[in-house]
């Protein structure tokens, strides 16, 4: 029996015994909104304003098509066969059942009907607590947030010291050196938390080697290079304290590869910001820098309407700036 023939059976039986489905009309305060208060609004509660409210009707009916549930991104997320772009996450301890997900669905194809009285009349219901087999697995996991920052100062500190140490600077360049060594050992603490972290942000379970060289995976790239810098600064470590031990005063190589290292974990810490607060996260950075620096585009039009008045081109122009072709006689 296929899902979906076992899902519209399922959803006909429960027609008749679920509150506000006898009729064959479904009820949003009775049969949607308890579904996204017991499996939605726990991650998508909209406290900061910036987020994704499922209790915000405007923007949760931007991702319905009425009557028409296959091209509504509010549905197929549910039903994704990808578990990173499913919701929600498949890792999650209240997973929505068949049935719940048929309601929804038939909820959009009757037309989406929600009512304006309870746009602000929202409970959160918390999430039961995790299965005591998951709870090291969970422990780990919220600890990258806190294990992860340290690493990337550290190790951008050590190519900040190895570039002041290039000139022969014996103090930076064991500033360089042991900030190195305290990076390395804490990316590979962030790197194993962040392996539970990604799963508890609901970006898909880790089971084999084809998970982590999935593309289609939002975290593909934030995990083979997070993986490939922690790895990366555990041998420069190793091959800058060969170096040492050899010549003391002989370390050019490493403190060149600490600068590139640097530079590499900046990138990683962006994909990672880019992931949980968004692409957009640092828009007020870049208006104030577009406030001292106009975009080139601007200046070139101001420019190209500057040079068109000085042509000395007699055409008439219209009010939008574009040139009014004569009447052919």
């Amino acid at each position: 029996m296929s899902h979906r023939f076992r899902s519209s059976v399922l959803f006909t039986i429960f027609c008749f015994v679920l509150p506000g489905t006898a009729f064959g009309q479904i009820d949003f305060e009775s049969d949607i909104k308890p579904i996204f208060e017991n499996h939605c609004i726990a991650c998508h509660g909209g406290d900061d304003p910036a987020d994704f409210s499922i209790a915000d009707k405007d923007g949760t009916l931007s991702y319905v098509i009425e009557e028409d549930a296959e091209s509504s991104d509010l549905y197929t997320v549910l039903i994704a066969e990808d578990e990173s772009h499913r919701m929600p996450p498949p890792n999650t301890a209240k997973p929505l059942s068949e049935v719940q997900i048929e309601l929804v669905k038939a909820w959009i194809n009757e037309g989406a009907i929600w009512p304006d009285e309870l746009e602000s009349e929202w409970e959160q219901v918390p999430l039961p607590p995790a299965e005591d087999s998951q709870l090291p697995y969970r422990a780990a996991g919220s600890l990258h947030p806190a294990l992860v920052h340290l690493p990337i100062g550290l190790l951008l500190a050590s190519g900040l010291f190895a570039f002041l140490s290039l000139r022969g600077n014996f103090v930076m360049s064991d500033c360089a050196y042991y900030c190195l060594w305290l990076g390395a050992i804490g990316s590979v603490f962030a790197c194993a938390s962040g392996w539970f972290f990604s799963e508890m942000e609901g970006y898909g379970t880790v089971k084999e080697v084809a998970d982590v060289l999935d593309q289609d995976n939002a975290m593909f790239w934030h995990r083979i290079t997070g993986l490939g810098a922690s790895v990366f600064a555990v041998i420069l470590a190793l091959f800058a304290a060969s170096s040492r031990n050899k010549d003391p005063d002989d370390g050019i190589m490493w403190k060149l590869a600490a600068i590139l290292l640097a530079c590499g974990i900046g990138y990683v810490g962006h994909e990672g910001g880019e992931l949980h607060y968004g692409e957009d996260h640092y828009k007020d950075a870049n208006a104030l820098i577009e406030s001292f620096f106009p975009s080139n585009a601007k200046e070139d039009g101001d420019r190209t309407i500057d040079e068109d008045a000085d042509s000395g081109d007699d055409a008439p122009v219209s009010e939008d700036g574009t040139e009014i072709q004569p009447l052919s006689t």
